[in-house]
């Protein structure tokens, strides 16, 4: 009997084989979903965004989202592995000054700034620990002067 490739049982085996694998890839995934809210000084934060870093001994990518009226949703499809991560949060609002364009030189635009601490951002000391077992649901009360 011929068992090569190009013989036909030699397809069949190695079709067989394929499907077997392939079957092995569609395990579920193994990402979370992060939900949270986010207030500053006791208030929703209206408009921001949420960074999730990993930390050393976490692997995977890093995931965020934006922060609507004190809220943030991040699907398991766009989320991040289980373990440690940093939490970066940035805001930032027009100062309602013009200032200068350093793209376009002579045109002027809005100001704008980050107005949150850089300890909730650059320097973030925020952690979260995303779970298997979940829910992944965070607070984060931020306090700024």
């Amino acid at each position: 009997m011929n068992y090569t490739i190009g013989s036909p049982f030699g397809r069949c085996l190695l079709c067989g084989i394929s499907l077997i694998l392939l079957a092995g890839c569609g395990s579920p995934s193994n990402r979370a979903a992060l939900q949270g809210t986010v207030t500053l000084n006791g208030k929703s934060l209206k408009n921001g965004n949420v960074q999730f870093l990993p930390q050393s001994g976490t692997g995977g990518p890093s995931a965020g989202g934006r922060i609507a009226d004190g809220s943030f949703s991040i699907d398991r499809d766009r989320g991040v592995f289980f373990g440690t991560f940093r939490v970066e949060i940035t805001a930032s609002r027009k100062t309602g000054r013009k200032i200068e364009s350093p793209l376009a030189p002579g045109q002027f635009a809005d100001e704008i700034v980050q107005y949150l601490p850089e300890c909730y951002n650059r320097q973030s000391e925020l952690t979260a620990e995303v779970t298997k077992a979940g829910p992944n649901q965070f607070e984060f009360a931020l306090v700024s002067p």
